[in-house]
């Protein structure tokens, strides 16, 4: 008998969209690079952003109040602290994979937290704690803080100010854990 059931199952949300976050999260996407542009290229990583934020938000107009979207050289990582019902991550995922230029697409998902954690302020906290060091390369780092955990993407020009940049993000009061997607400058 061929699969001839045309009636729905139910499936409880939170299964439908736990599986895909575990898909979205699993998986890596390689591209080839923008033509014309270099590791490094700012002005790329914005476009790249904005086509990305700009097609969430036709999808969904309050998607990057839950959905963090951070670009460097190619590498895209969408981040957030989602309800256990949110199914739009997976599309963000796609959307992400299928922009001109992006290279890898990397995801940070955590439950959202019972309690607001403040995440935009710790956000400006590092972002000036980085700033007060007067740490080299703070203009090319971007920061977002998921449910406490800070998520740093930038280039480093070597290990050790990579792990510096960790440290003093992980330093401010109130971060539980940092998340690095910084990368070596080649």
């Amino acid at each position: 008998m061929p699969f001839a059931s045309t009636r729905n199952l139910p499936h409880p949300p939170w299964r439908v969209a736990l599986l895909g976050l575990l898909l979205a999260s699993c998986a890596s996407h390689a591209s080839s690079p923008v033509e014309g542009s270099a590791a490094g290229d700012r002005a790329a990583d914005g476009r790249t952003c904005a086509t990305i934020r700009s097609a969430l938000r036709s999808r969904d107009p309050g998607a990057l109040s839950v959905l963090h979207v951070l670009c460097r050289d190619g590498l895209v990582i969408i981040a957030g602290a989602l309800p256990s019902d949110y199914v739009l991550a997976p599309l963000a995922v796609h959307i992400a994979r299928t922009t001109r230029g992006v290279r890898r697409v990397e995801t940070y998902f955590t439950p959202r937290p019972a309690a607001d954690t403040g995440d935009s302020a710790l956000t400006e906290k590092i972002r000036g704690a980085l700033a007060r060091e007067g740490t080299a390369g703070v203009v090319g780092t971007d920061v977002a803080v998921v449910a406490g955990t800070a998520v740093l993407v930038g280039t480093a020009d070597d290990e050790a100010h990579a792990d510096h940049l960790v440290a003093s993000a992980g330093a401010v009061d109130g971060i539980k854990s940092v998340k690095s997607f910084i990368q070596l400058r080649p």
